[in-house]
C-alpha cells in the first residue's frame, strides 16, 4: 500500500511536471527558486536611500555618477563615496494548502486554499564605491556598484491542486490528488557594475552627462524535489528524490546610461531625468532525474537561459525653498517585461513522452501565458539640515512605491496557477541622518518594506 501511494503520487506529480515553479523576478526560467530576486535599483548612498531613492533632481554628490551622471557638474571639488548595505530579504512562496475544493485526504489536507510560507536571509556587503573629478565645465568619475546581491534558502511542504483521475504510464489507474512536489533549495545571484561616466555644463543651468559599465554577472542555484506520502507532510530525510534543477553560470555585459539636470538660476527648483539600459546575460539551466519511481518517465533537459536586466527611465523634480530644506520626488518607469526574453521552461516538458497514451500530445508549458508587468514607483523624500550648528546635522525621510512586478500565469494550468501568482504592491518608508564635517559627511539610513529592509551607512569624502 506504501509503494502504491508513491508510485501513484508520484505518476500524477511528473505529468503535472510543468506547475512545480514559480518566478516573481529574475532569471528567466518556470523554478521557483526564483522567487523574490531583488535589483538595487534604488540610488546609491545612504543620504539618497533616506530620501525613499528620490534624487534624479538633486545628485548632489558622487552617487551622481550611476544614479544620474549628469549631476557631477554639481561637484566643485574631488570627492569619493563608500557605502556599505545590509538586505533582509522576506520570501513568501506558495507553501501548502489547496487551491480547489475542501480538504477530504485526513491530518495534512487540512486548508482549504492557498497558504504561503516565509523565510528570511541576509546579506551583508559593500555596495557602493566612486570617485568624482571636476574641471572647469565638466567631471568625470568612476564607481562601483552591487546591482543585485541576492541569497534564497527555503523550502515547501506541497500544496494540493485539485482530485484528479489519471492512468499513469504503467497502468496504475486511481482516482488520487494532485500535488506540488515538496521542495528544497538555496540561491546566490551577484551582478555588479564597474563604470566611468562624465558630465558637462552646457549654460543656463543645464547638464547633460553619461556613464559606461560593464557588468559581472553569477547564479548558482539547485532545486531538489521529493516524493511524500499522498497525505503527509514532506519528511527529506526518506522521502523519494524525485528531480533536481540547477541555474549556473557566469556571464557579462556593457550596458550605458544618459542623464539630463537643470537648475533654476537661485537653485530654488531643478529637474532631472536619466535612462538606464539593462546588460543580458546567459546562464546554464539543467533539470534531471533522481531516485524516480518506476512508474514517473522523466529526462535530462539542459538548456541555455538568457535573462535581460529590466531598462529603467526616470525623471525628477526639487524644490528648495531656503538653503535648509529640500523636497524631492522621483518616477522611475522599470521594464520588468523584459524579464520574459528568453523564457525557458527548464523542464523541456514539449519533450517529454504523453502521460497516456490515449492522448498522445506533448505536455505544453504554456509559456505565452507568462506575465510580468512594467512599473511606475513614486519616490518622495525631505530633508531639513540645522545650518546654524556646526557640525551640520540632517534628518531625512520618505518614502516610495513599489507595484507588483511578480510573474502570474494566466493560463488554464492549475499548478502554474497555485504558484505564479500576483502579490501586494509595496510601500516602502524610509528615513537617515546625515552629519557633515569639512571634508567628511557620514549618512546613515533605513528604508523598510514586507519583502525587503535594508541598512545603508555611506561616507564621503571631499579633497
Amino acid at each position: 500500500m506504501l509503494r502504491f501511494r508513491r508510485l501513484a503520487s508520484g505518476a500524477l506529480l511528473m505529468a503535472l511536471l510543468g506547475v512545480l515553479d514559480q518566478a516573481p523576478l529574475l532569471a528567466q526560467t518556470n523554478l521557483e527558486t526564483n522567487a523574490g530576486v531583488h535589483f538595487n535599483f534604488t540610488t546609491p548612498g545612504a543620504g539618497n536611500l533616506a530620501l525613499g531613492g528620490a534624487f534624479l533632481a538633486l545628485a548632489f554628490d558622487a552617487s551622481a555618477a550611476y544614479t544620474n551622471p549628469a549631476g557631477l557638474t554639481t561637484i566643485t571639488a574631488p570627492e569619493a563615496l563608500v557605502e556599505a548595505r545590509h538586505w533582509n530579504y522576506t520570501h513568501r512562496f506558495t507553501d501548502r494548502g489547496r487551491l480547489v475544493g475542501e480538504p477530504f485526504l485526513g491530518e495534512f489536507d487540512d486548508r482549504a486554499g492557498l497558504v504561503d510560507g516565509q523565510a528570511e536571509n541576509q546579506v551583508t556587503g559593500l555596495s557602493f564605491l566612486s570617485y568624482v573629478y571636476p574641471h572647469r565645465d565638466g567631471s568625470v568619475a568612476l564607481y562601483r556598484h552591487e546591482l543585485v546581491s541576492f541569497r534564497a534558502d527555503f523550502s515547501t511542504q506541497g500544496a494540493y491542486l485539485d482530485q484528479t483521475f489519471i492512468r499513469s504510464p504503467r497502468g496504475i489507474p486511481g482516482e488520487m490528488d494532485a500535488r506540488l512536489a515538496p521542495l528544497r533549495n538555496r540561491m546566490d545571484v551577484e551582478i555588479t557594475a564597474y563604470g566611468a561616466a562624465g558630465s558637462y555644463r552646457l549654460g543656463k543651468g543645464f547638464s547633460l552627462g553619461v556613464a559606461v559599465s560593464y557588468y559581472d554577472f553569477s547564479i548558482d542555484s539547485l532545486a531538489l524535489r521529493y516524493l511524500p506520502l499522498i497525505d503527509a507532510a514532506p519528511d527529506f530525510a526518506s522521502d523519494p528524490l524525485l528531480n533536481s534543477q540547477t541555474q549556473r553560470g557566469d556571464d557579462s555585459d556593457w550596458g550605458f546610461a544618459a542623464g539630463f539636470l537643470w537648475e533654476s538660476p537661485r537653485k530654488t527648483w531643478s529637474l532631472g531625468g536619466v535612462y538606464r539600459q539593462g546588460p543580458d546575460f546567459t546562464f546554464v539551466a539543467q533539470s534531471k532525474p533522481e531516485d524516480l519511481p518506476p512508474a514517473v518517465s522523466f529526462r535530462t533537459a539542459t538548456q541555455k537561459a538568457a535573462f535581460h536586466v529590466p531598462d529603467v527611465y526616470g525623471v525628477g523634480l526639487a524644490y528648495r525653498p531656503i538653503d535648509a530644506f529640500r523636497l524631492a520626488f522621483d518616477y522611475d518607469r522599470v521594464r520588468y517585461s523584459q524579464l520574459l526574453k528568453g523564457f525557458v521552461d527548464i523542464f523541456n516538458l514539449a519533450a517529454l513522452p504523453p502521460v497516456n497514451p490515449q492522448f498522445p500530445e506533448p505536455l505544453d508549458p504554456e509559456l505565452s501565458r507568462f506575465a510580468i508587468d512594467d512599473t511606475g514607483e513614486l519616490h518622495l523624500g525631505a530633508e531639513y539640515a540645522f545650518l546654524r550648528h556646526w557640525p551640520v546635522l540632517t534628518l531625512r525621510a520618505g518614502g516610495w512605491y513599489e507595484p507588483d512586478h511578480s510573474l502570474r500565469f494566466e493560463g488554464n494550468n492549475l499548478g502554474f496557477r497555485a504558484v505564479f501568482r500576483k502579490r501586494d504592491d509595496q510601500i516602502h518608508y524610509t528615513a537617515g541622518v546625515g552629519l557633515a564635517l569639512r571634508r567628511l559627511q557620514v549618512d546613515a539610513a533605513i528604508d523598510h518594506s514586507d519583502r525587503v529592509s535594508v541598512i545603508s551607512v555611506s561616507a564621503g569624502f571631499r579633497h
